[in-house]
């Protein structure tokens, strides 16, 4: 918030829409349960779809990823879904060790039947205690020196620091509000070959992570409570 005392803003932002490359359809979207727990669950917008996507249960690790690109596929969205439903503080612990691009380059494209819960998240921290325990408390305090940023050279320092990040996945995409197309359910494998068909349900707290083919990670979170 400002006010007539605010005398400097420092602003980091990244914003990112984009549509999905297999886009689900507004029609497939059910309410369906999404268990917050082993014994509570919700009725939620719950999208679905059936198509190709890199998929892996990593069986031993306790969850299984999916990878949804986004048109042009130099972005995608990695899930990653507990095997049980208590089973994301776990993940989290795990998270720390796990390398996103080596899960990635280990999924292998599959048939899947995939239902992801529509959600919007609105999350702001306060830097504050987290940059002071940096070594940085000193733009904080009246001994904050940024002669550089003011010609007249008078007093300034930093009384704020925030980080707001928001996200919405809807049938469309990402941050996006678009008419979805419909894609019928024809398959082209031959009869002799079938391939068979994973299901991906993401019906209990997730973790989702914005990847570039290149540069990494561009955003993480999680989901606990789509509502």
């Amino acid at each position: 918030s400002l006010d007539e005392l605010t005398r400097m803003v420092l602003v980091n932002a990244v914003h990112f829409h984009a549509k999905w490359k297999h886009q689900f359809n507004t029609y497939e979207t059910y309410p369906r349960l999404f268990w917050f727990s082993d014994t509570e669950s919700r009725d939620v917008p719950m999208m679905y779809i059936q198509e190709e996507f890199a998929y892996k249960n990593f069986i031993v690790k306790g969850f299984s990823a999916l990878k949804l690109s986004y048109s042009g596929e130099r972005m995608s969205m990695l899930v990653l879904l507990p095997n049980k439903r208590d089973g994301l503080a776990a993940l989290e612990q795990r998270l720390s060790k796990l390398d996103l691009a080596n899960i990635r380059n280990q999924m292998k494209i599959s048939d899947v039947k995939v239902y992801v819960p529509k959600f919007k998240i609105d999350f702001s921290l306060d830097l504050n205690d987290a940059l002071t325990t940096l070594g940085m408390g000193r733009m904080f305090s009246d001994e904050a020196e940024f002669p550089d940023l003011l010609e007249s050279g008078g007093p300034l320092k930093v009384s704020k620091a925030v980080h707001k990040a928001f996200i919405e996945v809807n049938e469309a995409g990402t941050e996006a509000a678009a008419a979805t197309k419909y894609r019928g359910s024809y398959r082209s494998y031959s009869p002799s070959t079938p391939r068979p068909t994973k299901e991906f349900k993401a019906d209990h707290p997730f973790i989702y992570a914005l990847l570039s083919n290149d540069k990494g990670v561009y955003f993480i979170g999680k989901v606990t409570n789509p509502a």
